[in-house]
């Protein structure tokens, strides 16, 4: 894809489902840093093998870019590598009991891996959105963005329960805010997308934002929510996220009656 930058898919089965994720490897002069694990144990130790084939480099590091199983469970096959998680990650792999393995090292806002050769990796919390603990992986001499499933070109982007429906228009801000006109994003799903491509999608997550405030505020339930408007964004990628959002949004409503406290 660039210089010392490589993707590839690797398929996944939730719930489910079938799919594939985008899976990243960033090789230095010294060592190579993988942006995700897969699904399962057996999908994280293929990745480990399809590195070793690309470079003879040790594998150092594995970026996980949030919490859900298609991304992170394959953490529990590959061996030898520093895995690193946004703390909110690392929390929520904790508590399921699915979770194979953790990552071991959690960081709050910002950390940066040196591969050598001038190849430096940048892990980053921009903010909530599509979870609360989404990364992104940027690797600054290439503008190569990693997003994980803050964007997504495979189809809309997904909300879950675990969402964060109004903050996600300013986690994209910021990522229109990093990149460049000549930037390559790679979503968690799908082809590479351009700084364009994500403007577009932040203005329907946006607009997803005012209408599950605006619902929420009738007292329109989920179950009657997608005959209420026209969404930005087909309501299956919504539904999921609905409730929690008409939720985050009551709770940051300003006060309006007195007494005030």
């Amino acid at each position: 894809m660039a210089d010392h930058t490589y993707v590839a898919t690797a398929g996944f089965s939730l719930d489910g489902e079938t799919g594939e994720i985008n899976v990243g490897l960033v090789v230095g002069s010294e060592a190579a840093l993988l942006v995700d694990a897969g699904g399962t144990a057996e999908q994280g130790r293929l990745l480990q093998q399809a590195a070793a084939e690309i470079t003879e480099l040790p594998l150092t590091t594995v970026v996980l870019t949030h919490a859900h199983a298609d991304h992170a469970h394959g953490l529990a096959g590959i061996e030898t590598a520093t895995s690193i998680a946004h703390e909110s990650t690392r929390d929520r792999l904790a508590l399921d009991p699915a979770t194979p393995t953790l990552p071991s090292r959690a960081v709050s806002v910002a950390a940066a891996i040196d591969l050598g050769g001038g190849v430096r990796v940048e892990a980053v919390h921009l903010g909530r959105g599509h979870t609360d603990g989404d990364l992104i992986v940027v690797v600054p001499d290439v503008q190569v963005v990693f997003a994980g499933d803050l964007v997504e070109s495979a189809g809309p982007p997904q909300y879950g329960p675990d969402s964060y429906p109004h903050e996600w228009p300013a986690t994209l801000d910021g990522l229109v805010g990093i990149t460049l006109d000549h930037s390559v994003i790679v979503p968690g799903h799908g082809p590479v997308m351009t700084r364009d491509d994500v403007f577009e999608q932040r203005s329907r997550v946006a607009a997803v934002s005012g209408e599950i405030t605006r619902l929420g505020s009738l007292g329109v339930s989920v179950e009657d929510a997608e005959d209420r408007t026209e969404w930005a964004l087909p309501f299956a990628a919504v539904r999921e996220g609905y409730a929690v959002g008409v939720k985050q949004a009551r709770a940051a409503a300003p006060v309006r009656q007195l007494p005030l406290v």
